[in-house]
């Protein structure tokens, strides 16, 4: 098709749209005096006026939060191996894992500060993976206690400690899950905090800590297998507090013993198996003789209902509620005997080995 029509130039067009956008803005000025007069240069963009960083505030609470914790971590050096450990008493009391030191025959502490301790004493508590090492130092900078009965799933979390023996780092991720049961390296661990915070082998013992750099959990392990990924575990600080004061005031811990064994959260599976009028509970395959248990009735098939009224339906609530009370103490145990519910005073002894 031919255009007989003449081409306007681009740069022609250009000039005509100039010209009338500044006829237009004079004749506007000439029929209205008062108005304001343009600016003839562009208005300059403040900072003020573009969207604020909505991870700013989130990053400057974070520095606040490790360097507020970071003093108080300590690398833990041992005849095995290198790990992590946290200061909870300026006067030398650090907290770091049991399996850290097991069968460590020599046991020192590198500070934030670069100094070296030999530890002095260390006591430890197999069951829940605790342990405490004393140096002999003072002044030390103690860490700030948190609590893990306020944490909440997707909380931001850190873990803290001497990742790899290549010296003490920060890695952030979030609360996954919340009064976690599971076993790890043989040891059934109850109420842990399922973190996707990166754990690698060093970090045992570190402090897991929130935003305001407060000390949550304890680093404990990472589960490692195939297909695996971001699943790791610290205890939680409100169950680890009386283990870390009874060890730093006995020296070792001693959990008092119902005297049941062979205990199985009781689901539909179960009841059906062991035909039990229980729809819920923890079943009971025996029982200890000359444990409390024993002696206040307690048998072989009885479903546990309660502690003292409170409810402990599954296996991992029934250890916590006699991990919770005292060696010699009377508790109220609510259970289900072939569908007829009874209570039964029962007094908790040392573990008695059968």
């Amino acid at each position: 098709m031919n255009n007989t029509g003449k081409k306007i130039p681009i740069v022609l067009v250009s000039l005509v749209i100039m010209l009338q956008v500044a006829t237009g803005c004079s004749i506007i000025e000439e029929r209205f005096p008062d108005m304001p007069a343009s600016p003839t240069t562009p208005a300059t963009v403040t900072n003020s006026s573009l969207p604020p960083n909505s991870n700013a505030q989130e990053v400057a609470s974070w520095v606040s939060a490790v360097e507020k914790a970071k003093p108080s971590v300590v690398a833990v050096e041992t005849s095995t191996g290198s790990a992590s450990g946290w200061i909870i008493d300026s006067e030398g009391i650090i907290v770091t894992n049991q399996h850290v030191i097991e069968g460590a025959s020599n046991i020192g502490v590198l500070l934030d500060d670069g100094s070296f301790y030999e530890s002095v004493a260390v006591y430890s508590d197999p069951v829940t993976d605790i342990a405490v090492i004393i140096i002999d130092a003072s002044g030390l900078p103690a860490v700030s206690i948190g609590s893990s009965a306020n944490l909440q799933l997707g909380q931001p979390v850190a873990v803290i400690g001497n990742a790899l023996g290549l010296g003490i780092s920060m890695k952030g991720g979030w609360v996954s899950r919340l009064d976690v049961s599971t076993v790890i390296e043989g040891r059934a661990l109850y109420g842990l905090i399922e973190t996707d915070a990166a754990m690698n082998p060093g970090n045992s013992g570190g402090p897991l800590i929130n935003l305001a750099g407060e000390v949550v959990g304890i680093a404990n392990a990472k589960l490692v297998a195939q297909a695996v990924e971001g699943l790791a575990y610290a205890i939680s600080i409100d169950s680890a507090l009386p283990v870390i004061d009874q060890l730093v005031q006995d020296g070792e811990i001693v959990h008092p013993f119902l005297g049941v064994q062979g205990l199985f959260t009781v689901n539909q599976s179960v009841a059906g198996y062991y035909e039990l009028e229980a729809t819920e509970g923890v079943l009971i395959l025996g029982v200890i003789p000359g444990s409390g248990a024993a002696a206040g009735g307690l048998e072989p098939g009885d479903v546990l209902l309660a502690i003292n009224d409170e409810p402990v339906l599954t296996v991992e609530k029934l250890v916590q509620a006699i991990r919770s009370k005292q060696i010699g103490q009377t508790i109220t145990v609510t259970y289900d005997r072939n569908g007829t519910v009874s209570s039964t005073s029962v007094t908790l002894t040392e573990p008695i080995n059968n």
